[in-house]
């Protein structure tokens, strides 16, 4: 059912396909082929004549109204009063960005979850042209991201230490399968999301474990300007991450999924011990492998094994 963005319930749309298919019924012969009840079909028709979608006469007869007439009409109706909505959106940001409390700062604080979820909700929908992000651990707001696609460009940089815990990695798996630039690196100044590069957001202190004392909105143009900068810098130095590969050279052996997963883990700094646990293996065999993955590779040290797979494109160059 399509209909309910144009106030036509789901009801209401299957009687009007039924009335439609004969041009003309009566309320008694829409409940047969709806098998909807008399009460509901005459509910429904009355509804749709307000819409102008069905006409009605003494007889009891119903006429449907041809959809590119009757729905037409409402759809020009509603684009009207989108059309008004955008006008009066954008009155009312004015309202707030010359308000009084836009004019005391470009800095907003949050200091209710309820605040941070609405933002940081409005900002991944808001987003239109790029999303920036760096995450690191302890997150504040539970649940998992959602992948969209929405967004031309989303480029993310994770904290190593984000690793250890063992959602992550499926994580960062389905935003690069979502087309998303995700990197990597040793340690971040701060948790941060950049919207559009006109909003950022982000927490007051840098190892904050909770919503206290706030997160801070900002919307100035040179405060906005500086923390993108500073993520571009981080960004530069940090390590571009690929979940998946065929193959490290034309030809060559395959990686599966537990080589990519064991690199992926090991380039972090994660030691043997912590990567098998992830890996729900031994310790003994987390060492096998890495053996193997270095012979495959001719190579002499992980350190090496690391550069041959970002060569080859395990590890994003």
């Amino acid at each position: 059912m399509m209909l309910q963005g144009l106030g036509v319930g789901q009801q209401d749309e299957c009687v009007y396909v039924e009335l439609l298919r004969r041009r003309r019924a009566t309320a008694d012969e829409l409940s047969a082929a709806a098998q909807l009840s008399v009460d509901t079909v005459t509910e429904a028709l009355t509804r749709l004549a307000e819409l102008g979608l069905v006409t009605g006469d003494d007889t009891g007869l119903h006429n449907a109204v041809p959809p590119d007439v009757g729905l037409g009409t409402l759809v020009v109706q509603h684009q009207s009063t989108l059309q008004l909505a955008q006008r009066r959106l954008a009155e009312l940001t004015d309202v707030y960005r010359t308000g009084a409390a836009s004019a005391m700062s470009e800095v907003e604080a949050l200091t209710t979850p309820e605040e941070l979820a609405t933002w940081v909700d409005n900002i991944e929908r808001g987003a239109k042209q790029e999303l920036l992000a760096f995450f690191r651990p302890p997150y504040v707001l539970d649940g998992d991201l959602e992948v969209t696609t929405g967004v031309p460009s989303y480029r993310f940089v994770y904290e190593r230490s984000a690793l250890e815990d063992p959602r992550t990695p499926a994580e960062i798996g389905r935003f690069l399968a979502g087309g998303y630039q995700i990197r990597l690196v040793n340690e971040l100044p701060s948790k941060m999301i950049v919207m559009d590069r006109q909003i950022v957001l982000l927490p007051m202190l840098p190892d904050q474990t909770g919503v206290e004392p706030g997160f801070l909105l900002v919307r100035g143009q040179s405060l906005v300007r500086l923390l993108v900068d500073l993520f571009e810098r981080v960004w530069q130095v940090a390590t571009p991450l690929q979940l998946s590969a065929t193959s490290l050279v034309e030809g060559g052996p395959a990686w599966d999924d537990f080589d990519v997963k064991l690199l992926t883990y090991l380039l972090s700094g994660m030691p043997d011990k912590s990567a098998a646990a992830r890996l729900g293996t031994s310790e003994r065999t987390v060492q096998r492998r890495i053996k193997r993955l270095m012979e495959l590779s001719g190579t002499d040290s992980r350190m090496q094994l690391a550069w041959y797979a970002a060569r080859s494109g395990l590890i994003a160059p």
